[in-house]
């Protein structure tokens, strides 16, 4: 009987998620190892720029182009050594944690088997492996999305102030990292005000209420901070200007391998504007004025650009770390092809058997749909693909007859 017992207890849901973890190490410390140190993308050259200033104690600096958290992160690892392989580890570190993250809220939403098997999906899942080698934001802000919907999920069987704070403060984070994940509120929004009387958690709507409220009281020091430093309303970033133009012009193609560019006469107006701001204001005013002038057009670039998001293999012009073969390019697809149908199964299932996993679909379909209104790129769904996954499992585990925790008051 003890031997029995000790057998069983290597088969915990602890020590499987610890495997999980420890592969997820693994593989994206070797890929680290086993690239050049050198950036692969455009943005980061501007991240390791504004975090070496802010690491020397001259601050953010006036530029106002991208989001702020991941330079703080970079800086506090440039205080002890500007090493990129040294970056790399530490963003593995957090994307393994992001792997026991996915597994503890498949099993306060699904079932143990489901969080095991969404965890080791994760740890092998190739973008993941990928994401701490690119020195973007996306990696970060995975995980910060993850720990909201982890103390989010934590509500589920009764009301906790501080799991609905510490849920918002971290999706305020996710904010700083990546504006567009402001994309999640209003899945949120709907799943808090149509969902909670139908699986009868009627305490879910004060939840989200609190968690959307406190994750907007995280961005509001930076608002302040850039209206101090520049005078004018930004609330976090200034980019997306660019990005509504790059996919709402009469130049936009809606294509992943190039972006358009200025022409002559927008170029001089922008030139002749004293700020970021301005830029920006002026950049929305011809994105919305391309979408008046041109419904039809700009409903054809949006279902493009939601297209985009879910592509079966990346194509992108800086795709120069991924493979290119013939081969892992219909691998990959099949892959990726598999994934989306297993978790549209699961998203049926989840709403059919009143389950408050139903927060999920709703949050990968908003940020989507909110998303799209910009230029995107496959890469921008990453952040949302936890959940993917997640929901993936949970249609692989109706299939394969195991116990999926759908119902989940039982």
């Amino acid at each position: 009987m003890k031997q029995k017992l000790s057998s069983a207890s290597w088969f915990s849901f602890p020590r499987l998620l610890a495997c999980a973890c420890i592969l997820a190490l693994a593989l994206r410390v070797g890929l680290a190892l086993a690239l050049p140190e050198k950036l692969y993308w455009p943005d980061s050259n501007w991240y390791f720029r504004v975090a070496e200033r802010l690491a020397s104690g001259q601050g953010f600096g006036a530029s106002l182009a991208r989001a702020p958290l991941y330079p703080y992160f970079l800086s506090a690892i440039l205080l002890f050594t500007s090493r990129l392989l040294v970056v790399r580890i530490c963003e593995s570190i957090l994307s393994a944690l992001a792997c026991a993250i996915v597994g503890i809220v498949g099993r306060r939403f699904f079932s143990e088997r489901v969080g095991l098997l969404a965890a080791f999906v994760c740890a092998i899942y190739p973008y993941f492996i990928y994401l701490p080698s690119a020195q973007g934001s996306d990696n970060i802000v995975t995980f910060l999305l993850l720990v909201s919907v982890l103390f989010l999920a934590g509500n589920v069987r009764g009301f906790s102030l501080g799991n609905s704070l510490l849920s918002g403060l971290f999706l305020g984070l996710s904010y700083l990292g990546r504006p567009s994940l402001m994309g999640v509120v209003p899945g949120m929004a709907v799943w808090a005000l149509f969902w909670p009387r139908a699986i009868g958690t009627p305490w879910l709507r004060r939840t989200a209420f609190i968690v959307i409220v406190a994750s907007m009281a995280t961005v509001a020091p930076w608002t302040v901070r850039n209206y101090v430093a520049t005078g004018n309303f930004v609330l976090i970033a200034t980019g997306g200007g660019r990005q509504f133009w790059y996919g709402n012009s009469y130049f936009a193609t809606g294509s992943t391998t190039e972006n358009p560019e200025y022409p002559q006469e927008l170029k001089q107006r922008l030139a002749a504007l004293p700020d970021e701001p301005s830029r920006e204001k002026l950049l929305y005013r011809e994105g919305f004025k391309f979408i008046g002038e041109n419904p039809g057009s700009a409903l054809k670039l949006y279902v493009r650009k939601l297209a985009n998001l879910f592509q079966l293999y990346p194509s992108v012009h800086t795709s120069n770390i991924l493979p290119r073969s013939g081969l892992a390019r219909i691998l990959g697809s099949a892959a990726s092809l598999l994934l989306f149908v297993l978790a549209s199964v699961g998203a049926v299932l989840v709403f059919v058997k009143r389950n408050p996993g139903t927060l999920l679909p709703c949050v990968v379909v908003s940020y989507c749909l909110v998303s799209a209104v910009f230029l995107t790129v496959m890469r921008y769904r990453l952040p949302v693909d936890p959940y993917v996954i997640l929901l993936a499992c949970v249609g692989l585990a109706s299939f394969l007859r195991w116990p999926s925790g759908l119902n989940w008051r039982e």
